[in-house]
């Protein structure tokens, strides 16, 4: 499903499924499934709330937030998953959502449980808010993906509480295994509006986030178009022949750039596409990914009325 390309860069790659015929069996809860052969997609999703202390505009959980919540069940079923993935030597990344998941009363769990079974990538997504209090010192070995849209952005998250520079080198220093990646999303109303928004943006924290990570977010599209501020971010990069990795993944753009010593990762992806293909995918027995929701129920997609894989 990955095509890596480490020379001749694509200037702007098409957004598209790219099928493959290549697939592993993977035996879950008794059941045979089927999953493309690709380290990517043998990755688990550990959706462990759907509640949030923030209300970001931009964000497509408002509509669930009062879904059914089991965190015993959730974690039971973690475990056993990640279990039966690693005695078949299929589990390789774990990423843990929301919601905002250092809310979730049992985070600490989640974090041993990633100690434990030692993914090749783990990561943790939040708004970091309660960075330095949810997860105890000296026990966070990964990433932790701070989400911010602008250096002071109460007007997108709608609350006081500004994580700054301060709140990331306390996190450093209590979680020396751990590192920082700020993710922003451009395109927003409230967030960074211009190209030198942007490079004030990485000034401002440079020195204290280890990767800078800017996506675009395509709800509705055909190409595979993205915002002018992402494009002529993108564009700015791509010019200054900085790229070191390009990949591309059907609906999927990941690069990484290396500019005046500042890791910059940008990706786009086309959600719509995404949403359509998994609607109409009906192989029950085909995952495309394997993810956790917050009730604990176990499924090969985004979508929990299809692909079921425990209840």
């Amino acid at each position: 499903m990955f095509v890596y390309l480490t020379k001749d860069f694509i200037r702007d790659p098409v957004l598209e499924m790219k099928i493959t015929e290549k697939t592993d069996d993977i035996l879950l809860f008794g059941k045979h499934y089927r999953m493309y052969s690709d380290e990517w997609k043998h990755h688990v999703h550990l959706k462990c709330t759907n509640k949030c202390d923030a209300n970001c505009r931009f964000c497509i959980e408002h509509g669930s937030k009062n879904d059914f919540e089991d965190s015993d069940r959730f974690l039971k079923n973690s475990r056993e998953l990640i279990r039966q993935l690693k005695e078949q030597e299929y589990f390789r990344t774990l990423s843990v959502t929301g919601g905002e998941p250092t809310i979730f009363p049992k985070i600490q769990e989640i974090v041993d449980l990633a100690n434990e079974f030692r993914p090749t990538l783990f990561s943790i997504n939040s708004n970091g808010r309660l960075m330095n209090s949810a997860i105890r010192e000296n026990s966070f070995n990964g990433w932790f993906d701070l989400s911010k849209h602008s250096i002071d952005d109460r007007r997108i998250f709608l609350r006081d509480v500004v994580v700054g520079k301060d709140d990331i080198l306390e996190f450093k220093r209590r979680q020396p295994n751990g590192k920082v990646r700020i993710q922003c999303v451009l395109g927003l109303s409230d967030g960074l509006k211009t190209i030198d928004d942007i490079f004030e943006f990485i000034d401002h924290y440079r020195g204290v986030a280890d990767n800078f990570s800017f996506r675009s977010l395509i709800i509705e599209t055909r190409h595979g178009e993205v915002p002018s501020l992402f494009k002529e971010f993108r564009d700015m990069l791509f010019d200054g022949k900085c790229m070191v990795e390009q990949s591309i993944q059907d609906y999927y753009v990941y690069e990484v750039f290396e500019r005046d010593g500042v890791n910059i990762t940008v990706s786009w992806s086309n959600m719509a596409m995404l949403k359509r293909y998994n609607e109409t995918h009906r192989d029950l027995n085909f995952l495309e990914e394997i993810i956790v929701h917050p009730d604990g129920m176990i499924t090969g997609s985004w979508n929990k009325e299809t692909l079921i894989i425990k209840e």
